[in-house]
């Protein structure tokens, strides 16, 4: 059971969004691109960075519940949600090149379409995916 005023704490400890059942938005930020799973997570975080992932992760710990990760892909199997707390990178999406060492550094929410578009300047292109939705 989670006390409202953990979770107020909690709420004031991101950067990112965090979104609850009765939040507007829930239903969209619980939804994937395969429309046959259809979790209900407790909580759902829309991290804005590094610090927001560590509380995620903390706060789950802490308060003893299940927690998943959600990339910036379509994630057709649905293991993105669990019931507990959704810890979601989708709004993550930089991506740093390094055309000497021939080197890309990319966050979570990233997709191959953008990790395409910030290689193609530098005339290098990924070996992993040419589906652009795909994370």
């Amino acid at each position: 059971m989670l006390y409202e005023a953990a979770v107020q704490d909690f709420r004031a400890s991101l950067r990112g969004q965090l979104i609850l059942p009765a939040d507007t938005g829930y239903d969209e930020a619980r939804r994937v691109h395969n429309a046959m799973i259809d979790k209900h997570p407790a909580l759902i975080v829309r991290c804005a960075g590094v610090a927001d992932v560590i509380a995620s992760v903390q706060f789950a710990r802490k308060n003893n519940l299940s927690a998943s990760v959600r990339g910036g892909g379509h994630n057709v199997a649905g293991t993105c949600l669990c019931d507990g707390l959704v810890i979601d990178l989708s709004f993550m999406r930089g991506i740093h090149v390094n055309p000497t060492a021939r080197t890309v550094r990319v966050d979570g929410g990233a997709t191959w379409q953008d990790v395409n578009h910030e290689l193609q300047p530098f005339g290098l292109a990924a070996a992993g995916g040419y589906v652009g939705t795909t994370g």
